[in-house]
């Protein structure tokens, strides 16, 4: 071989392409998949605030419960689980227990809330359900904030998947700032329906990553 050939040859390998990861195609699935569940159940969830009793009950509930599993069981293949690979928190244990403990207390948090609001007799004070919602919230809000740090800093995932879930959880703070804070209606619905469509672009942005190799 020449060495113009081998040249030729090493140029054809600067940025070329590897397979796309495990992590990303799987998680990216669930939060696109969740997400699009979840904006479904937010609309859906607009005539219940007026009447808990809608016909449309039936199809919240299997949405809105539908988008919590998914999206919590799309932090196993976030931090490697299942995958057989790293995940997009390199070796972390600290990125692996925050990512996950989110997804546990997403799950729990929001079956809370569909139990409590659509599920269970009224009652008269929901004090104590509110604070118990809100400590929920919090938490996993720091957790997803240490989880998307982590990732950001352990550099497994590059371009825009690196820095994707970090946008999202300040999207998610944001939103949550906005729904507590407002005693409308539409402004909090409206802050919602901006989270599951930063959901539903974070999945994509996962699912289509592709890892390049420089030399």
């Amino acid at each position: 071989m020449s060495t113009l050939e081998a040249k030729a040859g090493m140029n054809d390998t600067t940025g070329r392409s590897t397979p796309r990861p495990a992590w990303s195609l799987w998680s990216g699935i669930g939060i696109a998949t969740g997400g699009a569940l979840l904006l479904i159940a937010t609309l859906l969830e607009i005539p219940l605030l007026d009447d808990p009793n809608s016909g449309v009950l039936g199809l919240f509930a299997v949405t809105f419960l539908a988008s919590t599993i998914i999206h919590a069981a799309a932090m196993v293949p976030l931090t490697g689980g299942a995958t057989g690979d790293a995940g997009a928190v390199g070796r972390s244990l600290l990125g692996r227990f925050a990512l996950l403990g989110f997804g546990g207390l997403f799950l729990t948090s929001q079956i809370v809330y569909f139990v409590v609001v659509y599920a269970m007799p009224a009652v008269d004070d929901y004090s104590g359900v509110l604070s118990l919602t809100t400590g929920l919230g919090l938490a996993q809000l720091v957790l997803l904030l240490v989880g998307s740090l982590v990732i950001v800093r352990a550099g497994v995932a590059t371009g825009s998947a690196r820095w994707a879930l970090l946008a999202l959880t300040v999207v998610a703070i944001v939103t949550g700032v906005v729904g507590n804070a407002t005693d409308s209606t539409e402004v909090a619905t409206s802050a919602h329906l901006v989270s599951t469509v930063t959901q539903i672009v974070v999945g994509i942005v996962f699912i289509a990553y592709t890892p390049r190799h420089h030399r």
